[in-house]
């Protein structure tokens, strides 16, 4: 993705303020692929599973191949609502490596992160640093256990999830960190758009 696409994308997004006491939230939109304008636009808070403080151990012993480096969009091919799973905090990558192969319409789209993480401060007057934003998109046409990811297969995103990816090459190595669903919104995969998602988690 180019970087004027990119621009225009975290344009429309940091215009949109959370107040201070948020800590941890979730932007999951579709965007024109030629001018970055933003169509649907979901909103959520996050959970944070067991795994995820695996990924923060290792991150702050100084392993910094545990960074975060990947989204998850998770969708499912129908023409109607797509069934929307009941996270656990004692899940962990093996829902979306096994759980998910075994289903016949849903799957995921393991998105690297388009730029790397940004370090800004959510409080002027008490706070230099401690906000980190993430963001991603989708790419490609199928998912990573092969089903559809397109228009003509009715593909709805209705969950996104971010991973540590100690190996960047191999899924299976990866480590969830913060996932999100919602029962009412989901983001459709139409012609002409991808989807994407911005997670951002404050240190207060």
């Amino acid at each position: 993705m180019n970087r004027q696409l990119i621009r225009a994308i975290q344009g429309q997004l940091d215009a949109i303020d959370l107040s201070h006491d948020v800590k941890t939230w979730w932007r999951i939109f579709s965007f024109d692929e030629k001018t970055g304008e933003i169509r649907h636009l979901i909103e959520r808070a996050n959970l944070i599973p067991y795994q995820g403080a695996d990924v923060l151990a290792r991150a702050l012993g100084g392993d910094t191949t545990y960074v975060a480096g990947a989204m998850y969009f998770e969708f499912e091919n129908t023409a109607g609502s797509p069934s929307v799973p009941t996270p656990a905090r004692d899940e962990d990558i093996s829902y979306y490596l096994d759980t998910l192969s075994l289903s016949a319409t849903k799957d995921y789209v393991r998105a690297p992160l388009v730029i790397p993480a940004g370090y800004s401060s959510s409080d002027s007057d008490k706070y230099a640093g401690n906000q980190v934003t993430f963001f991603a998109t989708t790419a490609g046409t199928q998912g990573v256990h092969g089903r559809a990811f397109s228009n003509a297969a009715n593909s709805k995103v209705y969950g996104v999830a971010l991973a540590a990816t100690p190996e960047p090459t191999q899924y299976t190595s990866d480590l969830l960190f913060s996932r999100t669903y919602d029962n009412v919104g989901v983001i459709p995969k139409e012609d002409g758009y991808q989807i994407g998602a911005q997670y951002l988690i404050r240190f207060l």
